[in-house]
């Protein structure tokens, strides 16, 4: 029975092995191996008060090492683990500017690519943040704004942090005497801070000077009693001064706070053992390498009897039949822990510790209704006076959206952008920033944000109300008819347009695009004045909306757009060096019924013939045309009453060999049959074009003259078409 309840506590069924060793106790005597793996099996099951009993009861009559407690000590630390697991114990305060590793004033304050700050040596790279998760790639330099609006702010703060965290260096090193200077200082600096207190209780404890360790620890926990670390402290003090029960107090309610059992699991294991150990070992202890083996025990205790009592041993081998030095002194030391196990009541050990959990128990609920206090009580002064120091260097305004850059400087969002438009160098220090660039990690410092809206909220709000204007106006969306507009080529309703967007000024405009929500603007045909020879656009063209924008290296994008509806220019204006135009949109007329037939008609026809020429196209043209464009698309079902007519005549549009100046034409014809008639016309031309190519008896026929000669006739074809009233 005894074997099958160890192979159930193998498999992990510790509740069936609990019943196995249940059974057994009725059945036989309890043994001490039978116990220990009863008593096992109970703390795996939870059953924390129990397994202390019965470890209790064993060391009562037999020595265990402090490992053999692991599980005993495991049960308890889980549960203390998940004592909490609701409360507030955990919640940071919102305002807090400390560290959020170290919970201290910033040292050496570096900014990581999701915009948390940390102490230079509290961050780690290839980590996740530990606010937020995110993978810290790397490590830049000293943030130089937080820097300054920390020394400023907190200076005896800043300088006590400044000598611990040279402390820690030293403890590091090996040089504790010097590190005890250091930790004095900070003590001295800020006596209210609990991490000091708490790291020169580290070095007092290291330096076999437990009571003063415990002294620091208290003043560490009256200052912060939901903080794990500082009763983490004072149980490993109380424990060098042999004070267990008050120890395992501590350690448990360490672990009730921090979540965290791995760093005291092998610590709890030990103190565990004292405190269920008896005062008085008797003379049966058993050996640490082998803990509960009873035979060998048996055999180690006869032979110091033996040497102690010589005589008295000979005699009993000379009277003894064979002489017998195993069995015999086995059986009846085992026999006599038998008896001792049966006879022996429940320890006071064991009503220590049912009363030390009590008492953790006890204090976790205490625990769980107190508010979260900040390892120190840092708070920028609240004064408008200090609203100078959050100024961006480019634009001399209150900082907005502060992004800080791996070389340590901090600049607004769209400041940084613009100047990044000219050159991938810090404006300040002309560091490199393409790595930067490349990485796409921009994202706001959320040091100095909060700091704004702590210290300056209302010069902070207005800024952001005069940002979103500033927006709306670089866009022209003052008015309705009011757009940006990217002078670039001709764009058609519901068809692909991929851009390559490099000039400065259009990265600006899109990057205004996106930020405001808006993502649209309008493209027009670049023509030129045959007159003066100077550009301009055309007076109609189509609304872009961004599907989709890749940020590449150099700061440059590739966007993916689709046409929306037809404009026209009314008038132009400029926006930071890109166009703006007042529109009007346009729509094609509305069909009349008396017309509806004829226009049917056109429209199978005109679509069989497009269906036609496509598939005289080179099987790699058309792979090449649809990657761009995208398939032909199907008709509408109610095409005669679209704003701009059924889609697959726009994508024909695109793909068919026309002229700038007659894809404006047609663009900006509101007549369905028209644009119907000027495809059709283009497409007859095309097949009369093909028909005489394959007709030529040589190569002197098609002459790139005949050839471009044709072009022409189709363009102005089509053209004619269009502007037939």
């Amino acid at each position: 029975m005894t074997e099958l309840a160890k192979e159930a506590f193998a498999s992990r069924n510790y509740r069936l092995a609990v019943e196995m060793y249940e059974r057994c106790l009725k059945q036989q005597s309890p043994s001490f191996e039978l116990l220990l793996g009863y008593g096992d099996s109970l703390a795996k099951c939870g059953r924390i008060r129990e397994s202390a009993g019965l470890y209790s009861r064993c060391l009562s009559v037999a020595s265990l090492p402090a490992e053999r407690l692991k599980h005993l000590s495991g049960a308890l630390l889980d549960e203390m683990a998940g004592a909490t697991t609701n409360s507030i114990l955990r919640r940071k305060p919102e305002a807090s500017f400390s560290c959020p590793v170290c919970e201290g004033t910033l040292c050496q304050p570096v900014t990581t690519g999701c915009g948390h700050t940390f102490c230079r040596n509290c961050v780690e790279p290839a980590k996740n943040c530990r606010v937020c998760g995110q993978k810290i790639a790397s490590v830049g330099e000293t943030n130089v704004l937080v820097q300054r609006l920390v020394e400023k702010w907190w200076p005896r703060e800043a300088e006590a942090s400044r000598a611990r965290h040279e402390g820690d260096l030293l403890v590091k090193e090996g040089r504790l005497g010097q590190a005890l200077e250091r930790y004095n200082l900070a003590v001295h600096l800020v006596p209210s801070s609990p991490l000091h207190l708490s790291n020169r209780a580290q070095i007092l404890l290291m330096l076999n000077r437990p009571q003063a360790a415990l002294t620091d620890s208290d003043h560490a926990i009256r200052l912060r009693p939901d903080w794990g670390k500082g009763h983490y402290r004072r149980g490993l003090a109380l424990s060098a001064l042999g004070r267990h029960e008050e120890a395992l107090f501590a350690l448990c309610i360490s672990v009730a706070i921090d979540k965290n059992p791995q760093t005291v699991r092998h610590e709890l294991a030990r103190i565990l053992h004292k405190v269920l150990s008896p005062g008085i070992r008797r003379q049966c202890a058993v050996s640490s390498r082998s803990p509960y083996n009873l035979m060998e025990v048996a055999s180690r205790l006869r032979s110091r009897h033996q040497l102690m009592n010589p005589k008295r041993s000979r005699r009993s081998c000379l009277n003894s039949s064979d002489c017998e030095d195993n069995s015999s002194g086995e059986e009846e030391f085992t026999q006599t822990i038998s008896r001792r196990l049966l006879t022996s009541s429940a320890p006071q050990n064991n009503a220590k510790l049912q009363s030390t959990l009590d008492r953790i128990y006890q204090e976790v609920e205490k625990l769980k209704r107190m508010e979260s206090r900040p390892a120190e009580n840092l708070l920028p002064p609240l004064s408008g006076g200090n609203a100078g120091e959050l100024d961006c260097i480019l634009c001399c305004r209150l900082l907005w959206k502060p992004v800080t850059t791996p070389c340590g400087h901090t600049y607004c969002w769209m400041c940084l952008d613009r100047c990044l438009d000219y050159s991938s160098a810090c404006p300040l220090c002309v560091t490199s920033l393409v790595d930067y660039l490349a990485s796409s990690q921009k994202t706001v410092t959320d040091f100095v944000e909060r700091a704004l809206k702590t210290v300056v909220p209302a010069e902070y709000a207005s800024r952001a109300a005069s940002y979103r204007l500033e927006l709306v106006q670089g866009l022209g969306l003052l008015g309705s008819e009011q757009i940006a507009v990217f002078v670039c080529t001709t764009a058609f309703p519901c068809v692909a347009c991929p851009l390559f967007v490099y000039e400065p000024r259009y990265r600006l405009m899109v990057r205004r695009c996106v930020e405001s929500g808006v993502r649209q603007f309008g493209i027009a045909a670049c023509l030129n004045r045959e007159a003066t020879g100077t550009k301009r656009y055309a007076e109609y063209g189509t609304m872009l909306e961004i599907r989709d924008r890749v940020l590449l290296k150099d700061g440059c994008s590739i966007l993916s757009t689709v046409g929306g509806r037809r404009f026209r220019v009314l008038s132009g204006g400029e926006r930071d060096g890109y166009d703006t135009a007042q529109v009007e949109f346009i729509r094609d007329t509305v069909v009349q019924d008396e017309h509806l037939l004829n226009l049917l008609e056109l429209h199978e026809k005109v679509r069989t013939k497009g269906k036609r020429w496509w598939e005289t196209v080179a099987a790699s043209q058309q792979s090449e045309i649809q990657r761009v464009f995208g398939r032909m698309p199907d008709t509408e079902e109610d095409w005669p009453h679209l704003p701009d007519g059924p889609s697959w005549t726009w994508w024909l549009l695109a793909i068919l060999p026309l002229g700038p100046q007659l894809q404006v034409g047609i663009l900006g014809t509101t007549s369905l049959e028209k644009r119907l008639r000027a495809i059709e016309k283009t497409l007859d031309h095309m097949e009369q074009r093909q028909l005489t190519v394959a007709s030529a008896p040589s190569e002197e026929t098609t002459t790139s003259s005949s050839i471009c000669r044709n072009d022409r006739v189709i363009a102005e074809t089509a053209m004619s078409v269009v502007q037939q009233s």
